[in-house]
């Protein structure tokens, strides 16, 4: 038996964005159709008696197995909020794949860009089942690597008019957009306000490490869906509490961390509030927009089975090449 291992740039080589957002298609699909097993993520915090460390780190780890695609093992994922001070991403992943037959190990992937990516490919399945089909202005809070995927995967689904980035630093914002707008020649612009990218777009994205409003929802236009894939807060509470559809991608971890966190433990949202888990919507069992007026509301605090499923995807093409490393077990 042998193991390989698989590169960041190796994953970069064979998985394009379109790829990725068919592949989490596939699993969220599955998940409606329950063929996920899918414990929710275990958080390992790294305070100790309520004191965080000075590098102020936490990690998770994310098992499951993907039935459709015979998808199984776990991904150990950190993020470090000082960790870009250092020039360091401030995600870090590694994932194990295992044979669901056996359980022997096969595969030791990086999964930072994996990560990167699905989020960005799980944000555009969303948009695909929940914004309006005329959707054409996309407002992006967070100009980071999240910021970029998301770009990426948008353009597999839509058909986009202009993307407006925001970010807190400017030259992270202009930066992001001279950078897409030479990758993939749309008109992606910085702007210089939260709300100026918010007003009048279509779709609204927050992908960032805040953890306070950033989207106010008077900011909002009529019919409007708005994503949140940050690990905190970053939307007006007013926008989950009254919007039309509330949808997540696993209850089981809104309710334990991300944007519903505090509204949670609050006791001012539950299960009940919930319109729908992304899975359902899209296999089928429920309906996903229903009008154009609809203002939605999709809360995806990430899945490892996301993450599981595309190593797996990303395994087959690499296992019989040349230029992966192998090492035996026995």
């Amino acid at each position: 038996m042998s193991i390989i291992l698989i590169s960041g740039d190796q994953v970069k080589k064979v998985l394009s964005a379109k790829e990725a957002v068919d592949v989490v298609e596939q699993v969220y699909k599955d998940h409606g159709l329950d063929k996920v097993v899918m414990p929710a993520k275990i958080n390992l915090n790294m305070g100790i008696n309520g004191e965080w460390p000075h590098f102020f780190g936490s990690a998770n780890s994310m098992p499951a197995y993907v039935d459709s695609l015979k998808a199984m093992g776990v991904k150990f994922a950190s993020g470090y909020t000082k960790n870009p001070e250092k020039g360091l991403p401030f995600i870090h992943a590694t994932i194990i794949l295992t044979e669901p037959e056996t359980g022997c190990p096969i595969a030791v992937v990086d999964g930072t860009y994996i990560t990167a990516i699905r989020t960005g490919a799980a944000t555009a399945v969303a948009v695909k089942y929940l914004a309006r089909k005329d959707s054409a202005v996309v407002g992006i809070i967070g100009a980071g690597l999240q910021g970029r995927m998301h770009i990426l995967a948008l353009n597999e689904v839509i058909d986009i008019k202009e993307i407006r980035v925001a970010d807190i630093r400017e030259e992270a914002a202009v930066k992001c957009a001279k950078e897409m707008n030479e990758l993939l020649g749309l008109n992606v612009r910085a702007v210089k306000s939260n709300k100026e990218a918010v007003d009048d777009s279509d779709i609204v994205i927050t992908a960032t490490i805040a953890d306070e409003p950033l989207v106010m929802k008077e900011w909002l236009k009529k019919g409007a869906l708005v994503v949140s894939v940050g690990s905190y807060q970053e939307l007006d509470e007013q926008i989950p509490l009254t919007c039309d559809k509330l949808v997540v991608d696993s209850w089981a971890q809104n309710a334990h961390r991300g944007e519903l966190l505090k509204l949670v433990k609050d006791g001012r949202i539950s299960e009940k509030d919930i319109y729908s888990e992304l899975g359902y919507i899209a296999s089928g069992k429920k309906a996903g927009r229903e009008n154009a007026d609809e203002l939605i509301c999709a809360c995806l605090i990430g899945m490892g089975s996301l993450d599981i499923g595309t190593a797996k995807f990303v395994y087959n093409k690499l296992k019989d090449t040349e230029g992966v490393v192998k090492f035996d077990l026995i």
